[in-house]
C-alpha cells in the first residue's frame, strides 16, 4: 500500500486562508469574484492569476516565511500578489500608501521584507529609500495608472506569465503559520508589527454570515483601503462565501453612487463621515440606492438625522457597526438593525468566535455596569508582536487580549465604549498614536514642548490637535507647523489644529495633563 505523503495529508487536511479561494472557485467557477475598474475576473480567472502568480514568486526565491510587502492602492494587483503569497505560505506587509519615505524605511526594514511591490505612483516614494533597503531582493511595480518606472524594477505582470503553472502550488502550511503582518499605531512612536496567522483569518470567516449577514448574493462595494484589517476582512469573507466585490481604488462619493446604482452593490462599509457627507453630492436624489442591504459603519455615532436620511432613501437597508483592532484580525463585537436604532452608543454583543468581558486593573472580572478594560478571547486573536516579545507579554496575559480600552457592559451583554487606556487618536477610521505625531513635530526648530491629543469633531470623530510652546524667543505660526507636518509625515497624522500656548498643564511629577487638554478645549471644533 503506498503511503500518503506529507504534503499530501497537509493539503487534505489543513484549514487556511490561501485555500478559501480554491473552494470558491470550485463553487462558483464562472461568476464574478473581483470587478477593478473595467476588468473583471471569475474566481477562475482569479485563481489561476493567483497560481501563476504564485509560481512566479517561488522563481524568484519567495519561500515560505518570508516577509513580502506591499505599498499600492487598492487594485487588482494587489489582490492578486497577496493571495499568491498566502498559497506558498508567505507573509504579505502591507504598507499605508500615505506613508513618508522614513517610515516606509522602518517597517520594510523592520519586517524583513525580502520583496517589495509599489504602485507605479508610489515608486518615487521607495525610490529615495531604495538603496537604504538592503534587506530587500526584488523590487517590482503595479502598472496601474500608465506611469512609467524607472530601471530596476520589476513589472508585476511578468509574474502573471503564462509560462508559469495554474496548478495549486504544492507548499506544507499549517494553520498556526504566519499568513499577515500589519504595522499598527501604538501608544509609542514605533509602530508594532501584528503576526496574525492563518488561523487568525479563516476562524473570523465563521462570523461573516452569523453577525454580518453575508451571503452568496452579496455585491461589496470595496473602499476600505487594503492595508487595513478592516478592508482585509471584508474582502476575505466575501470572497470565502462567492461574493462579488467591486474593488475601488479609493472611496470616492460620486463614484460609490455611481457603481451603487449601475452595479446594484448591496453591500457598504465606510467611516461616518461618507454617510454624513454623502446626501450632499450632486443629484443624490437621482441615484437609486435600494439595492443595498448591510450598511457598516464605524467612527463617529450616527445622528438621527442623518439616519432618517438613509432610511428614506433605501427603506430596507441594515445598519450596523462594531468594535475591533488589528490585534484579533476582524471584530469583536457588532450591533445591527433594531438594536443599532434603540442602543446608539453600544458596540454589540461578542460575534460568533468572541468572548469579551470587562477586567479591572487586577484582572478580576467587573460585574454588569462598571467601567474596566475590554478583554477578549478568541481564535482570532494574534500570534504576537513581531520581534517585540515584552509588549506581547504586556497585551496578552492570563489566556486573554487586553485591549488597552476601557468599557462596560450592559445587564443584557451590550459592550459600550468608554476612553482608552493608550493615548490613540481614532480619526477618520485611522488609528494614530499621539507619541508618533510628537515625536515627528519634535524636530520642528520653534516648539519646545508638545502634547497631542484628539478632541471630538463632527466628521472625523476625533481630530488631531497639537498644543505647543514656543521656544523662547521663537514665534510659531500655526499654518506654518501645518504646513511643516505635511511634509514630514503622512497626511491622516497631520494635526487638523496647532494651538500655541505659553504652558502646558502639568502634573507635579512633570507629565503634561493630556485630559486637561481634552476638557477645556472640548469644545475647540464646535466653534
Amino acid at each position: 500500500m503506498e503511503e500518503i505523503t506529507s504534503i499530501e495529508r497537509n493539503m487534505m487536511r489543513r484549514n487556511v486562508a490561501g485555500d478559501l479561494l480554491v473552494k470558491s472557485t470550485d463553487r462558483y467557477p464562472n461568476k464574478v469574484a473581483i470587478q477593478f475598474k473595467d476588468k473583471k475576473y471569475t474566481y477562475k480567472e482569479l485563481n489561476e492569476k493567483v497560481n501563476r502568480c504564485a509560481h512566479g514568486l517561488q522563481k524568484m526565491g519567495i519561500t515560505k516565511g518570508d516577509k513580502a510587502a506591499i505599498l499600492s492602492h487598492n487594485c487588482d494587483h494587489f489582490i492578486i500578489y497577496w493571495w499568491a503569497l498566502m498559497k506558498i505560505g508567505a507573509v504579505m506587509t502591507p504598507m499605508n500608501w500615505m506613508l513618508r519615505g522614513p517610515e516606509i524605511k522602518y517597517i520594510v526594514d523592520h519586517s524583513e521584507s525580502k520583496m517589495v511591490f509599489v504602485e507605479d505612483v508610489l515608486v518615487p516614494s521607495v525610490s529615495e529609500i531604495k538603496d537604504e533597503l538592503k534587506g530587500v531582493n526584488t523590487f517590482g511595480y503595479f502598472d496601474v495608472n500608465g506611469i512609467g518606472v524607472e530601471d530596476g524594477w520589476i513589472n508585476f505582470e511578468e509574474l502573471l506569465s503564462e509560462e508559469n503553472s495554474t496548478e495549486e502550488p504544492e507548499v506544507i502550511i499549517e494553520s498556526e503559520d504566519p499568513a499577515t503582518l500589519l504595522y499598527t499605531s501604538g501608544t509609542t512612536a514605533a509602530p508594532k508589527g501584528v503576526l496574525n496567522s492563518h488561523m487568525n483569518l479563516v476562524s473570523n470567516m465563521a462570523n461573516a454570515p452569523v453577525d454580518n449577514f453575508t451571503v452568496v448574493d452579496d455585491i461589496l462595494l470595496l473602499g476600505l483601503p487594503l492595508f487595513h484589517v478592516g478592508g482585509i476582512w471584508m474582502f476575505l469573507t466575501h470572497c470565502t462565501f462567492g461574493a462579488t466585490s467591486i474593488i475601488e481604488y479609493l472611496p470616492d462619493p460620486l463614484e460609490i453612487l455611481e457603481l451603487t446604482h449601475k452595479e446594484k452593490v448591496t453591500r457598504w462599509c465606510w467611516p461616518s463621515a461618507l454617510y454624513v457627507n454623502l446626501p450632499n453630492v450632486p443629484g443624490f436624489d437621482n441615484y437609486d440606492l435600494t439595492s443595498i442591504r448591510v450598511c457598516q459603519v464605524f467612527g463617529a455615532i450616527l445622528p438621527d438625522e442623518i439616519l432618517n436620511i438613509w432610511k428614506k432613501k433605501a427603506p430596507g437597508m441594515i445598519f450596523m457597526s462594531s468594535y475591533g483592532m488589528t490585534e484579533i484580525t476582524s471584530n469583536g463585537t457588532t450591533i445591527s438593525g433594531k438594536d443599532f436604532a434603540e442602543r446608539p452608543e453600544s458596540v454589540g454583543k461578542t460575534m460568533h468566535t468572541v468572548q469579551a468581558k470587562i477586567f479591572d486593573d487586577d484582572d478580576n472580572e467587573l460585574p454588569p455596569g462598571e467601567v474596566g478594560e475590554i478583554v477578549i478571547r478568541s481564535p482570532g486573536v494574534m500570534l504576537g508582536y513581531f520581534k517585540e516579545e515584552e509588549k506581547t507579554a504586556e497585551i496578552i496575559t492570563k489566556g486573554w487580549l487586553h485591549t488597552g480600552d476601557l468599557g462596560r457592559m450592559d445587564e443584557d451583554g451590550f459592550f459600550y465604549f468608554v476612553d482608552r487606556k493608550k493615548d490613540m487618536i481614532k480619526t477618520g477610521g485611522e488609528n494614530v498614536a499621539s507619541a508618533d505625531v510628537e515625536t515627528t513635530l519634535g524636530n520642528y526648530p520653534k516648539v519646545a514642548d508638545i502634547a497631542v491629543v484628539g478632541l471630538p469633531h463632527p466628521v472625523w470623530a476625533e481630530a488631531i490637535t497639537a498644543f505647543v510652546v514656543p521656544v523662547p524667543g521663537e514665534e510659531v505660526i500655526e499654518e506654518e507647523v501645518i504646513k511643516w507636518c505635511k511634509e514630514n509625515m503622512a497626511l491622516f497624522k497631520v494635526p487638523k489644529k496647532v494651538v500655541v500656548l505659553d504652558e502646558l498643564p502639568m502634573n507635579p511629577s512633570g507629565k503634561f495633563l493630556k485630559k486637561d487638554l481634552r476638557k477645556d478645549y472640548s469644545d475647540l471644533f464646535k466653534k
